[in-house]
Protein backbone atom coordinates (compact mmCIF):
# COMPACT_ATOMS: atom_id res chain seq x y z
CA UNK A 1 0.00 0.00 0.00
CA UNK A 2 1.15 3.01 -0.82
CA UNK A 3 2.78 5.39 1.64
CA UNK A 4 0.33 8.19 3.37
CA UNK A 5 0.67 11.52 2.03
CA UNK A 6 -0.02 12.81 5.13
CA UNK A 7 3.14 10.59 6.99
CA UNK A 8 6.03 12.44 7.26
CA UNK A 9 9.04 10.71 5.30
CA UNK A 10 11.60 8.41 7.65
CA UNK A 11 14.37 8.44 5.48
CA UNK A 12 16.30 11.33 4.59
CA UNK A 13 17.71 12.54 0.90
CA UNK A 14 21.71 12.02 0.99
CA UNK A 15 21.41 15.95 -0.30
CA UNK A 16 19.94 16.81 3.32
CA UNK A 17 22.50 15.22 4.98
CA UNK A 18 25.31 17.06 2.77
CA UNK A 19 23.55 20.05 2.98
CA UNK A 20 23.30 20.27 7.10
CA UNK A 21 27.07 19.04 6.63
CA UNK A 22 27.80 22.05 4.12
CA UNK A 23 25.76 24.41 7.29
CA UNK A 24 28.60 23.01 9.30
CA UNK A 25 31.94 23.94 7.88
CA UNK A 26 33.04 26.69 6.46
CA UNK A 27 32.20 27.87 2.72
CA UNK A 28 35.84 28.49 1.97
CA UNK A 29 36.19 24.80 2.02
CA UNK A 30 33.29 23.82 0.34
CA UNK A 31 34.74 26.06 -2.83
CA UNK A 32 38.10 24.29 -2.47
CA UNK A 33 36.60 20.70 -2.30
CA UNK A 34 34.62 21.74 -5.61
CA UNK A 35 37.62 22.79 -7.86
CA UNK A 36 37.99 19.00 -9.22
CA UNK A 37 35.45 18.38 -11.56
CA UNK A 38 35.95 14.86 -11.24
CA UNK A 39 34.26 14.99 -7.85
CA UNK A 40 37.16 12.98 -6.16
CA UNK A 41 38.22 15.25 -4.04
CA UNK A 42 34.38 15.12 -2.84
CA UNK A 43 34.54 11.57 -1.91
CA UNK A 44 37.72 11.66 0.03
CA UNK A 45 36.45 14.59 1.64
CA UNK A 46 33.43 12.33 2.58
CA UNK A 47 35.21 9.88 4.21
CA UNK A 48 37.48 11.69 5.87
CA UNK A 49 36.98 15.24 7.19
CA UNK A 50 33.33 14.84 5.72
CA UNK A 51 32.96 12.01 8.65
CA UNK A 52 33.90 14.40 11.57
CA UNK A 53 31.43 17.56 9.87
CA UNK A 54 28.39 15.29 9.94
CA UNK A 55 28.93 13.60 13.32
CA UNK A 56 27.77 16.99 14.66
CA UNK A 57 23.86 16.63 13.09
CA UNK A 58 21.39 15.58 15.18
CA UNK A 59 19.94 12.46 14.95
CA UNK A 60 22.73 11.06 12.59
CA UNK A 61 21.20 7.65 11.41
CA UNK A 62 24.25 5.15 11.46
CA UNK A 63 23.71 4.44 7.53
CA UNK A 64 24.45 7.93 6.93
CA UNK A 65 27.97 7.48 8.45
CA UNK A 66 28.48 4.30 6.16
CA UNK A 67 27.36 6.55 3.34
CA UNK A 68 30.02 8.77 4.34
CA UNK A 69 32.70 6.39 5.57
CA UNK A 70 32.22 4.10 2.31
CA UNK A 71 32.14 6.93 -0.29
CA UNK A 72 35.74 6.60 -1.25
CA UNK A 73 35.13 2.95 -2.57
CA UNK A 74 32.09 3.62 -4.91
CA UNK A 75 32.18 2.96 -8.66
CA UNK A 76 30.00 3.44 -11.22
CA UNK A 77 26.24 5.14 -11.07
CA UNK A 78 26.66 4.93 -7.19
CA UNK A 79 29.35 7.17 -7.49
CA UNK A 80 27.92 9.72 -9.84
CA UNK A 81 24.94 9.69 -8.04
CA UNK A 82 26.49 10.14 -4.33
CA UNK A 83 28.96 13.18 -6.09
CA UNK A 84 25.79 15.00 -7.44
CA UNK A 85 23.92 14.53 -4.14
CA UNK A 86 27.00 16.51 -2.70
CA UNK A 87 26.67 19.07 -5.34
CA UNK A 88 23.11 19.26 -4.53
CA UNK A 89 23.72 19.54 -0.39
CA UNK A 90 26.16 21.85 -0.82
CA UNK A 91 24.63 24.52 -3.42
CA UNK A 92 21.82 24.27 -0.59
CA UNK A 93 23.94 25.05 2.18
CA UNK A 94 25.33 28.00 0.78
CA UNK A 95 21.89 29.17 -0.19
CA UNK A 96 20.78 28.67 3.31
CA UNK A 97 23.71 30.63 4.04
CA UNK A 98 22.98 33.83 1.62
CA UNK A 99 19.45 33.82 2.82
CA UNK A 100 20.14 33.71 6.82
CA UNK A 101 22.60 36.57 6.47
CA UNK A 102 20.13 38.89 4.59
CA UNK A 103 17.92 38.22 7.24
CA UNK A 104 20.17 40.00 9.43
CA UNK A 105 22.70 37.01 10.95
CA UNK A 106 26.22 36.98 9.62
CA UNK A 107 27.47 34.00 10.08
CA UNK A 108 28.87 31.48 8.10
CA UNK A 109 28.70 28.15 10.65
CA UNK A 110 26.16 27.46 12.03
CA UNK A 111 25.63 26.12 15.88
CA UNK A 112 23.18 23.15 14.93
CA UNK A 113 21.15 21.57 12.42
CA UNK A 114 18.40 18.88 13.36
CA UNK A 115 17.10 16.77 11.13
CA UNK A 116 13.60 16.31 11.63
CA UNK A 117 12.63 13.09 10.07
CA UNK A 118 9.86 10.72 11.60
CA UNK A 119 10.63 12.43 14.81
CA UNK A 120 11.79 15.66 15.79
CA UNK A 121 14.05 16.14 18.41
CA UNK A 122 13.90 17.49 21.92
CA UNK A 123 15.47 21.16 21.15
CA UNK A 124 13.28 22.12 17.88
CA UNK A 125 9.98 19.99 18.63
CA UNK A 126 8.45 23.53 19.89
CA UNK A 127 8.05 24.27 16.44
CA UNK A 128 6.43 21.10 14.67
CA UNK A 129 3.32 21.42 13.95
CA UNK A 130 1.53 17.91 14.24
CA UNK A 131 -2.23 17.28 13.50
CA UNK A 132 -2.05 14.20 15.96
CA UNK A 133 -5.61 13.20 14.65
CA UNK A 134 -4.66 13.17 10.86
CA UNK A 135 -0.98 12.91 11.27
CA UNK A 136 -0.26 15.84 8.66
CA UNK A 137 2.64 18.03 9.78
CA UNK A 138 2.19 21.35 8.56
CA UNK A 139 5.54 22.54 9.37
CA UNK A 140 7.55 20.58 6.47
CA UNK A 141 10.74 21.45 7.23
CA UNK A 142 13.31 18.62 6.54
CA UNK A 143 15.50 19.87 8.59
CA UNK A 144 15.75 22.91 11.12
CA UNK A 145 18.95 25.47 11.10
CA UNK A 146 19.95 26.24 15.13
CA UNK A 147 21.92 30.33 14.61
CA UNK A 148 21.85 30.99 17.91
CA UNK A 149 19.54 29.64 21.18
CA UNK A 150 16.62 31.75 19.87
CA UNK A 151 16.61 31.83 16.35
CA UNK A 152 15.78 28.87 14.09
CA UNK A 153 15.58 28.66 10.38
CA UNK A 154 13.32 25.82 8.60
CA UNK A 155 14.36 24.30 5.56
CA UNK A 156 12.25 22.22 3.09
CA UNK A 157 14.87 21.40 0.85
CA UNK A 158 14.09 19.92 -3.31
CA UNK A 159 17.02 19.35 -5.78
CA UNK A 160 17.30 19.73 -9.85
CA UNK A 161 19.76 18.53 -11.97
CA UNK A 162 20.45 22.20 -12.68
CA UNK A 163 19.45 26.00 -13.24
CA UNK A 164 17.72 25.02 -16.26
CA UNK A 165 16.14 22.00 -15.20
CA UNK A 166 12.52 21.11 -14.34
CA UNK A 167 11.24 22.76 -10.90
CA UNK A 168 10.96 19.58 -8.47
CA UNK A 169 7.23 19.44 -6.51
CA UNK A 170 7.33 21.37 -3.54
CA UNK A 171 4.08 18.74 -1.95
CA UNK A 172 1.72 16.01 -2.58
CA UNK A 173 -1.43 15.95 -1.20
CA UNK A 174 -4.32 13.33 -1.48
CA UNK A 175 -7.67 14.59 -2.94
CA UNK A 176 -9.28 12.68 -0.32
CA UNK A 177 -7.27 15.76 2.26
CA UNK A 178 -9.79 18.07 1.08
CA UNK A 179 -13.12 16.95 0.89
CA UNK A 180 -12.61 15.91 4.60
CA UNK A 181 -15.91 16.04 7.06
CA UNK A 182 -19.77 16.30 7.08
CA UNK A 183 -19.81 19.00 4.82
CA UNK A 184 -18.49 16.95 1.71
CA UNK A 185 -20.08 13.31 2.96
CA UNK A 186 -22.69 13.38 -0.02
CA UNK A 187 -19.49 14.41 -2.48
CA UNK A 188 -17.71 11.57 -0.72
CA UNK A 189 -20.55 9.08 -1.50
CA UNK A 190 -20.74 9.97 -5.12
CA UNK A 191 -17.01 10.18 -5.76
CA UNK A 192 -16.75 6.74 -4.62
CA UNK A 193 -19.25 5.36 -6.31
CA UNK A 194 -17.90 6.82 -10.00
CA UNK A 195 -14.25 5.32 -8.76
CA UNK A 196 -16.15 1.79 -7.72
CA UNK A 197 -17.71 1.90 -11.01
CA UNK A 198 -15.12 3.12 -12.80
CA UNK A 199 -12.25 0.83 -12.13
CA UNK A 200 -14.14 -2.46 -12.49
CA UNK A 201 -15.51 -1.48 -15.90
CA UNK A 202 -11.93 -0.87 -16.95
CA UNK A 203 -11.07 -4.21 -16.29
CA UNK A 204 -13.56 -5.58 -18.15
CA UNK A 205 -12.58 -3.48 -21.01
CA UNK A 206 -8.85 -5.21 -20.67
CA UNK A 207 -10.48 -8.58 -20.57
CA UNK A 208 -11.84 -7.97 -23.63
CA UNK A 209 -8.95 -6.48 -25.29
CA UNK A 210 -7.05 -9.85 -24.38
CA UNK A 211 -5.02 -7.89 -21.87
CA UNK A 212 -5.94 -10.74 -19.01
CA UNK A 213 -7.79 -13.34 -18.93
CA UNK A 214 -9.72 -13.74 -15.28
CA UNK A 215 -11.82 -16.54 -14.92
CA UNK A 216 -15.25 -15.62 -13.86
CA UNK A 217 -14.48 -11.93 -14.41
CA UNK A 218 -18.17 -11.89 -16.53
CA UNK A 219 -19.81 -13.09 -13.51
CA UNK A 220 -18.90 -10.65 -11.02
CA UNK A 221 -20.46 -7.58 -9.99
CA UNK A 222 -18.51 -4.04 -9.69
CA UNK A 223 -18.14 -4.91 -5.55
CA UNK A 224 -16.26 -8.20 -6.33
CA UNK A 225 -13.83 -6.96 -8.98
CA UNK A 226 -13.31 -3.46 -6.92
CA UNK A 227 -12.74 -5.58 -3.36
CA UNK A 228 -11.29 -8.74 -5.21
CA UNK A 229 -7.55 -9.53 -3.86
CA UNK A 230 -4.87 -11.91 -5.58
CA UNK A 231 -2.49 -14.02 -4.21
CA UNK A 232 1.09 -12.80 -4.68
CA UNK A 233 3.60 -15.79 -5.50
CA UNK A 234 4.86 -18.25 -3.59
CA UNK A 235 1.68 -17.66 -1.07
CA UNK A 236 3.14 -13.91 0.23
CA UNK A 237 1.13 -11.17 0.46
CA UNK A 238 -2.23 -10.74 -1.66
CA UNK A 239 -2.38 -7.28 -3.74
CA UNK A 240 -5.83 -5.84 -4.85
CA UNK A 241 -6.90 -6.70 -8.66
CA UNK A 242 -6.92 -3.19 -9.70
CA UNK A 243 -2.98 -2.42 -9.20
CA UNK A 244 -1.74 -5.80 -10.71
CA UNK A 245 0.51 -4.29 -13.04
CA UNK A 246 1.14 -7.34 -15.69
CA UNK A 247 -0.96 -10.03 -17.77
CA UNK A 248 -1.86 -13.16 -19.19
CA UNK A 249 -2.71 -13.28 -22.51
CA UNK A 250 -3.21 -17.12 -22.71
CA UNK A 251 -6.40 -18.82 -23.98
CA UNK A 252 -6.81 -20.57 -21.08
CA UNK A 253 -9.40 -19.45 -18.13
CA UNK A 254 -7.06 -18.68 -14.84
CA UNK A 255 -7.54 -18.11 -11.10
CA UNK A 256 -5.34 -15.92 -10.03
CA UNK A 257 -5.57 -16.72 -6.15
CA UNK A 258 -3.88 -19.79 -7.69
CA UNK A 259 -1.46 -18.50 -9.37
CA UNK A 260 2.38 -19.90 -8.75
CA UNK A 261 4.43 -16.90 -10.56
CA UNK A 262 4.81 -16.94 -14.23
CA UNK A 263 2.53 -18.62 -16.87
CA UNK A 264 3.92 -19.06 -20.28
CA UNK A 265 6.62 -16.46 -19.72
CA UNK A 266 3.96 -13.56 -18.39
CA UNK A 267 3.23 -12.51 -14.82
CA UNK A 268 0.61 -10.18 -13.04
CA UNK A 269 3.22 -9.22 -10.58
CA UNK A 270 5.58 -7.96 -12.74
CA UNK A 271 6.02 -4.67 -14.77
CA UNK A 272 5.81 -5.21 -18.10
CA UNK A 273 8.47 -5.14 -20.47
CA UNK A 274 9.17 -2.49 -23.63
CA UNK A 275 6.13 -3.37 -26.14
CA UNK A 276 4.26 -5.57 -23.92
CA UNK A 277 0.90 -3.90 -22.25
CA UNK A 278 0.01 -5.39 -18.82
CA UNK A 279 -3.12 -4.38 -16.84
CA UNK A 280 -1.87 -1.15 -14.81
CA UNK A 281 -0.49 0.15 -19.13
CA UNK A 282 -4.00 -0.49 -19.96
CA UNK A 283 -5.63 1.45 -17.02
CA UNK A 284 -2.94 4.35 -17.45
CA UNK A 285 -3.97 5.07 -21.10
CA UNK A 286 -7.11 4.88 -20.07
CA UNK A 287 -6.86 7.93 -17.67
CA UNK A 288 -4.93 9.48 -20.42
CA UNK A 289 -7.90 9.86 -22.17
CA UNK A 290 -9.10 13.84 -22.80
CA UNK A 291 -12.79 12.63 -21.51
CA UNK A 292 -11.75 9.73 -19.05
CA UNK A 293 -14.92 9.78 -16.67
CA UNK A 294 -13.21 9.47 -13.57
CA UNK A 295 -10.97 12.82 -13.89
CA UNK A 296 -14.16 14.26 -14.97
CA UNK A 297 -15.82 13.36 -12.11
CA UNK A 298 -13.23 15.04 -9.71
CA UNK A 299 -12.92 18.09 -11.59
CA UNK A 300 -16.90 18.82 -11.46
CA UNK A 301 -16.06 18.56 -7.66
CA UNK A 302 -13.31 20.80 -7.94
CA UNK A 303 -14.84 23.76 -10.12
CA UNK A 304 -18.33 23.52 -7.90
CA UNK A 305 -15.72 24.34 -4.45
CA UNK A 306 -13.17 26.14 -6.91
CA UNK A 307 -12.14 28.85 -4.55
CA UNK A 308 -12.45 26.35 -1.30
CA UNK A 309 -9.63 23.99 -2.84
CA UNK A 310 -7.53 26.89 -4.14
CA UNK A 311 -7.37 28.44 -0.95
CA UNK A 312 -6.60 25.09 0.94
CA UNK A 313 -3.87 24.23 -1.80
CA UNK A 314 -2.58 27.24 -1.21
CA UNK A 315 -2.11 27.16 2.21
CA UNK A 316 -1.39 23.60 3.08
CA UNK A 317 1.59 24.34 -0.42
CA UNK A 318 2.54 27.69 1.07
CA UNK A 319 2.42 27.28 4.59
CA UNK A 320 0.62 30.87 4.74
CA UNK A 321 -0.46 30.62 8.40
CA UNK A 322 2.88 29.23 9.57
CA UNK A 323 3.59 32.36 11.85
CA UNK A 324 -0.21 32.39 13.13
CA UNK A 325 -0.07 28.60 14.18
CA UNK A 326 3.30 28.92 15.76
CA UNK A 327 1.63 32.05 17.84
CA UNK A 328 -1.16 30.00 18.86
CA UNK A 329 2.03 27.33 20.02
CA UNK A 330 2.87 30.31 22.41
CA UNK A 331 6.57 29.62 21.47
CA UNK A 332 7.88 32.74 23.24
CA UNK A 333 10.45 34.85 21.88
CA UNK A 334 11.84 32.09 19.53
CA UNK A 335 12.08 33.98 15.97
CA UNK A 336 11.55 30.80 13.04
CA UNK A 337 11.72 31.59 9.66
CA UNK A 338 10.92 29.08 6.92
CA UNK A 339 11.96 28.41 3.41
CA UNK A 340 11.73 26.51 0.40
CA UNK A 341 15.09 25.91 -0.99
CA UNK A 342 16.18 24.06 -3.88
CA UNK A 343 19.74 22.81 -4.50
CA UNK A 344 21.20 22.43 -7.61
CA UNK A 345 22.96 19.18 -8.38
CA UNK A 346 25.28 19.99 -11.61
CA UNK A 347 27.44 17.23 -11.73
CA UNK A 348 27.95 15.57 -15.37
CA UNK A 349 30.72 12.72 -15.53
CA UNK A 350 31.73 12.36 -19.29
CA UNK A 351 33.56 9.01 -21.02
CA UNK A 352 36.25 11.32 -22.07
CA UNK A 353 37.54 15.10 -21.80
CA UNK A 354 36.53 16.39 -18.40
CA UNK A 355 33.90 16.22 -16.05
CA UNK A 356 31.30 19.11 -15.44
CA UNK A 357 30.89 20.14 -11.89
CA UNK A 358 29.08 23.09 -11.28
CA UNK A 359 28.28 24.46 -8.10
CA UNK A 360 25.58 27.48 -7.37
CA UNK A 361 23.87 28.35 -4.77
CA UNK A 362 20.17 26.96 -4.46
CA UNK A 363 17.37 28.85 -5.29
CA UNK A 364 15.75 29.79 -1.98
CA UNK A 365 11.89 31.39 -1.39
CA UNK A 366 11.66 32.57 1.99
CA UNK A 367 7.93 32.35 3.60
CA UNK A 368 7.58 36.06 4.06
CA UNK A 369 8.39 36.39 0.52
CA UNK A 370 5.60 34.45 -0.44
CA UNK A 371 3.03 36.14 1.72
CA UNK A 372 4.46 39.24 0.18
CA UNK A 373 3.61 38.09 -3.26
CA UNK A 374 0.42 37.11 -2.44
CA UNK A 375 -0.85 39.85 -0.50
CA UNK A 376 -0.08 41.81 -3.84
CA UNK A 377 -2.72 39.89 -5.41
CA UNK A 378 -4.94 40.45 -2.70
CA UNK A 379 -5.76 43.94 -3.56
CA UNK A 380 -8.57 43.75 -5.79
CA UNK A 381 -10.57 40.87 -3.56
CA UNK A 382 -10.91 38.59 -6.47
CA UNK A 383 -11.42 34.83 -6.08
CA UNK A 384 -8.81 32.17 -6.12
CA UNK A 385 -9.22 30.51 -9.07
CA UNK A 386 -8.67 26.43 -9.94
CA UNK A 387 -8.24 26.26 -14.08
CA UNK A 388 -8.51 23.98 -15.48
CA UNK A 389 -5.89 23.31 -18.17
CA UNK A 390 -7.10 21.32 -21.55
CA UNK A 391 -4.03 21.62 -23.50
CA UNK A 392 -1.71 20.35 -21.24
CA UNK A 393 -3.74 17.31 -20.78
CA UNK A 394 -3.74 16.87 -24.77
CA UNK A 395 -0.07 17.09 -24.79
CA UNK A 396 0.81 15.37 -22.13
CA UNK A 397 -0.92 12.23 -23.28
CA UNK A 398 -0.30 11.26 -19.93
CA UNK A 399 -2.51 9.58 -16.89
CA UNK A 400 -3.48 12.66 -15.09
CA UNK A 401 -4.69 16.28 -15.71
CA UNK A 402 -3.55 19.67 -15.28
CA UNK A 403 -4.50 23.03 -13.27
CA UNK A 404 -3.55 26.70 -13.02
CA UNK A 405 -4.50 28.16 -9.92
CA UNK A 406 -4.85 31.86 -10.14
CA UNK A 407 -5.46 34.93 -8.50
CA UNK A 408 -5.47 38.51 -10.58
CA UNK A 409 -5.01 37.03 -13.63
CA UNK A 410 -1.28 35.63 -12.39
CA UNK A 411 -0.69 31.77 -11.54
CA UNK A 412 0.33 30.90 -8.52
CA UNK A 413 0.85 27.31 -8.48
CA UNK A 414 1.03 24.64 -11.61
CA UNK A 415 -0.74 21.69 -10.10
CA UNK A 416 -1.05 17.96 -11.45
CA UNK A 417 -3.87 15.37 -10.02
CA UNK A 418 -2.62 12.13 -10.70
CA UNK A 419 -2.44 8.74 -9.00
CA UNK A 420 0.65 7.20 -7.09
CA UNK A 421 0.94 3.89 -8.26
CA UNK A 422 -2.05 2.33 -6.15
CA UNK A 423 -5.62 3.13 -7.31
CA UNK A 424 -7.07 1.72 -4.68
CA UNK A 425 -6.42 4.83 -3.12
CA UNK A 426 -7.38 8.79 -4.09
CA UNK A 427 -4.87 10.37 -6.61
CA UNK A 428 -2.72 13.07 -5.31
CA UNK A 429 -2.39 17.08 -6.09
CA UNK A 430 1.59 17.69 -7.07
CA UNK A 431 2.33 21.37 -7.20
CA UNK A 432 4.90 23.32 -8.23
CA UNK A 433 5.43 27.62 -8.00
CA UNK A 434 4.86 28.94 -11.40
CA UNK A 435 7.65 31.37 -12.85
CA UNK A 436 4.82 33.89 -13.37
CA UNK A 437 4.81 34.09 -9.73
CA UNK A 438 8.08 33.82 -8.62
CA UNK A 439 9.01 36.75 -11.19
CA UNK A 440 6.54 38.80 -9.36
CA UNK A 441 8.19 38.12 -5.67
CA UNK A 442 11.29 38.93 -6.98
CA UNK A 443 10.60 42.35 -8.71
CA UNK A 444 8.41 43.21 -5.70
CA UNK A 445 9.01 41.57 -2.39
CA UNK A 446 12.43 41.89 -0.29
CA UNK A 447 12.65 39.77 2.65
CA UNK A 448 14.09 41.80 5.93
CA UNK A 449 14.23 40.40 9.57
Amino acid sequence: MATKSTEKKTSLEPSEVFCAAGLLMPTRDIDKLVKDSSGGDLLTWASTDGLNVVSKVKPLDPKFKAMFSGAVSLSGKPRNDLVANIVAGFSAAIGVKNFIKKMGDNVDIVDNVYLTGAKWPPAVEKFQLKNEKSGFDYNSSDFVVEVDDKTFYGISLKKKKNVKGADPTIINKAYSTFIDGPSFQKQRDKLNEIRQNYFPNVIRKAQEAGVINIKGLDRMSNSDIWSMKVQSPNGGKKYDLINIKGFNNTNNPVDLSDIDGTIEGTTFFDATKKGQVGLRDFINADLAKEDNELYQGFNKLIQENAEFFATSLIDIVLKTQMQTKLRAKEIGDYFFEFALVTGYADYSPRKSGDDVLILKPAKVIPQHTILCGLAALSANKKPYLMEYDGDAKKDAEAAKVFYKLKRSGVTILDLQLRYKGDFKQQPQFFATLSDEFIQQMQDKCVVTR
